[in-house]
């Protein structure tokens, strides 16, 4: 067990990808261990803050004082039976990937931020541009070692409701309260995952590291697809691209069956052509689509069928892109992920803080929600860029204000989020809550939702002790 308690070895644990400030600890726990972790939980009185790799958005992982405990040191990953891999909460998506690279098996969710740690990503229930074929990590994990904050440790496998109890190793148990709280039913990572009869697993993926310690993980793979067949599309107005969203949507995985539909708006490609000179200069929109293909002889039928497709669709197919092979893949998933990282190099340079929105409806309300946010960003004044995940109705929108335009850029996210809420949406579809979006996730699930989910809370930490400050 390594700790840490001087002011210079703390430092580094209190920053993430927030850039949140005012983070406060007495000291850093680092376990070599799982029976590490429980021994000094059971003789622990003191808040406790869980440390992933940083990456979160929502300042998770920042202490309001107590004590971190980092897990940099579970970092094993071992291939179990076919379909199975074993790693430790440390290990990071990179490792993952270059680890299977030497192996028929393919884990297929894919956050932005590579070097997030698995735990983290469960603690988030994270996704990526291919969730709207493949899920998000809820999806992959079978089976958790987890330590609750007074020491108590368990295993909870896939298939374990929440009908029964859960069951600890010192011959304790909890039973699940009784709730009516319900998750919403669009693409969601605000809160603790609530449906009835769901397993336990699912309860304490998303849940911010405020309900329990992932200490093992086991995530299902699948067989790795044999090709992608990819494109970037380029339009010369926005809303003929959205109109194409539910035309692809309606083949319900038939002929067209994508498992990214990836979206950047006319500000988000002018930010591009600093580092991708060859986009079409009149374009203004683009749609970054994504098929996987299992046989190697069904390559050319499902390239031809997207051929057919934007051809009947009157897609400028002279103008867009299309993967002629693994370094035309990979040029596109640059070009997807350059754009968060251009904007962060921009503020950083200019000052400027950026306010970022992560919310997702139902596909009812998609075109409505596309139309709304182009008349609010096209008359608040401020800079923006809009870009995500266009198939799970899902996007981001970064507001980029000046020193004076903070306070605005606030009422409209306010304004966002009133609208996004009326149509029964989520505030956060992939990032979470943590520290940062307490506020709308309360006006989310209102009083008594936040009640239920206390009630959850207080079975599992009733000292509210783990994750001071996040998502409650």
């Amino acid at each position: 067990m390594i700790r840490k308690t001087k002011p210079e070895f703390i430092a580094p644990y209190l920053r993430d990808a927030s850039n949140f400030s005012g983070g406060n600890a007495e000291e850093v726990v680092i376990p070599e261990t799982s029976d590490e972790l429980v021994a000094f939980l059971k003789n622990e009185t003191r808040p406790v803050t869980i440390a992933g790799a940083g990456t979160g958005l929502t300042a998770s992982r920042i202490p309001f004082g107590g004590v971190i405990v980092s897990l940099e040191r579970l970092n094993e990953i071992t291939l179990e039976e076919e379909g199975r891999i074993r790693v430790g909460p440390a290990v990071t998506l990179n490792k993952l990937q270059s680890f299977l690279v030497s192996t028929n098996w393919f884990y297929p969710p894919n956050p932005t931020e590579t070097w997030a740690s698995l735990g983290g990503t469960l603690a988030t229930n994270a996704s990526g541009s291919r969730s709207y074929k493949y899920g998000v990590t809820r999806d992959y994990v079978e089976e958790v070692e987890l330590v609750l904050v007074d020491g108590k440790k368990t295993i909870v496998k896939r298939g374990l409701k929440i009908t029964e109890p859960l069951k600890f190793e010192d011959g304790s148990h909890i039973s699940f309260p009784e709730v009516s709280y319900q998750s919403p039913e669009c693409k969601n990572a605000a809160g603790y995952f609530v449906h009835p009869g769901m397993d336990w697993l699912d309860l304490f993926i998303g849940s911010d590291g405020t309900l329990g310690i992932f200490t093992k993980i086991v995530l299902r793979l699948l067989p790795c697809p044999i090709d992608f067949v990819s494109g970037i599309l380029f339009f010369e107005d926005e809303t003929s691209c959205w109109k194409l969203i539910p035309k692809i949507k309606a083949f319900n995985g038939q002929k067209i069956a994508p498992c990214s539909l990836e979206y950047f708006d006319h500000n988000a490609l002018d930010k591009l052509k600093s580092r991708h000179q060859n986009i079409p200069p009149h374009s203004k929109a683009a749609l970054f689509f994504e098929q996987d293909v299992d046989q190697l002889e069904d390559y050319d039928l499902v390239m031809e069928n997207w051929y057919e497709f934007l051809s009947e669709e009157k897609i400028m197919l002279d103008d867009s892109w299309f993967a002629q092979g693994a370094k035309d893949i990979q040029k596109f998933h640059d070009f997807r992920h350059d754009i968060p990282i251009i904007i962060n190099e921009e503020n950083s340079r200019a000052g400027k803080v950026k306010l970022g929105t992560d919310m997702a409806v139902t596909d009812n309300h998609f075109i409505s929600m596309m139309e709304f946010y182009k008349k609010t960003l096209a008359n608040n004044g401020l800079d923006y860029v809009m870009f995500g995940h266009l198939g799970d109705n899902h996007l981001h929108i970064n507001l980029l204000p000046d020193a004076s335009q903070r306070e605005y850029a606030h009422q409209v996210y306010d304004l966002i989020v009133d609208q996004i809420l009326e149509w029964r949406g989520t505030v956060s579809a992939e990032h979470g809550v943590g520290k940062l979006k307490k506020k709308y996730f309360a006006k989310m699930v209102g009083a008594k939702g936040l009640s239920d989910l206390k009630k959850i809370k207080d079975c599992l930490d009733p000292d509210n002790r783990l994750g001071l400050g996040n998502i409650l």
